[in-house]
């Protein structure tokens, strides 16, 4: 009778492990949904919008930019999604390369409408700053970012990205001027824990969502790659008037500086080759 109990105990929280992955799986779906809502609503009122024959040419340019920037965001929502499923099933790869930020940087900067439409200024700092890292997981994780700090700062404020070069290692940043954050919202940030009061009630719906979760899944994949990668940690702070997100990732080696020096090599042969024919034709 232990046995057969023990046996039905084991299968009860086989079951529980179960529906709770199962829950967190259709919470975050729901989310997905929550989330690109809006902006489908928004491409519904530019479409409207383009339709008014009053509007010139300049400003319907303008709504176009804005619909393909808010159809590159839905579509990004979708990746949030899968990749954070895959992170859950260690089914994530990882593409590591060194590359320049301002690469990626010049890619934000193009999705600037949808700060505009909010008011909301986006300010990117030049940066000479190489990492070591998946070239797309980084920019998922730079508009990650982006995208929180754009909601959650009203119209009037600033969002700063940077990137600092550090002792081993480069800081990504993403500041905002907006509503800030409370030690709760601080210490539940990255695992999306709701926030409850004594009675066990939700005490606030607006959330960071599931993209920080991922955020952190990402930093986590890449400190079991190697040692290299020790350095990459991710965080935030707040003091209660804006945010500011981080997340580190290793120097890269710039690969201009390894050609210039093959090419300087190919010139020394190049002379001394030059130098040995003349010497044969004296």
């Amino acid at each position: 009778e232990r046995e057969e109990i023990e046996e039905q105990t084991e299968v009860a929280q086989m079951h529980i492990r179960q529906n709770k992955y199962f829950n967190l799986e259709q919470r975050a779906k729901i989310s997905l949904v929550n989330s690109i809502t809006p902006l489908i609503d928004r491409i519904i009122h530019e479409v409207k919008s383009l339709q008014k024959e009053e509007e010139t040419d300049a400003v319907k340019r303008e709504r176009l930019t804005y619909i393909a920037e808010l159809t590159d965001e839905i579509n990004a929502y979708n990746r949030v999604l899968t990749n954070w499923i895959q992170l859950r099933q260690g089914e994530l790869s990882l593409h590591i390369e060194s590359f320049p930020m301002r690469d990626l940087f010049n890619i934000i900067s193009k999705n600037h409408v949808g700060f505009q439409m909010k008011g909301v200024e986006l300010q990117i700092e030049e940066t000479n700053a190489v990492v070591k890292a998946d070239k797309i997981l980084t920019l998922f994780m730079i508009n990650t970012l982006t995208d929180n700090a754009r909601k959650f700062t009203p119209s009037g404020g600033r969002v700063t990205i940077a990137a600092e070069e550090k002792d081993g290692f480069v800081e990504i940043s993403v500041k905002d001027t907006g509503i800030g954050m409370t030690s709760e919202q601080l210490d539940h940030l990255f695992d999306h824990k709701p926030i409850t009061d004594e009675h066990g009630e939700l005490k606030e719906e607006k959330s960071h969502g599931f993209g920080l979760m991922n955020c952190r899944g990402i930093i986590e994949k890449y400190r079991k790659i190697s040692q290299v990668f020790s350095v990459c940690s991710i965080g935030a702070e707040s003091d209660g008037k804006g945010s500011r997100f981080w997340f580190c990732l290793p120097k890269g080696v710039v690969r201009w500086i390894v050609f210039l020096l093959m090419f300087s090599g190919l010139q020394v042969h190049a002379k001394t080759a030059m130098k040995t024919a003349a010497a044969f034709a004296d």
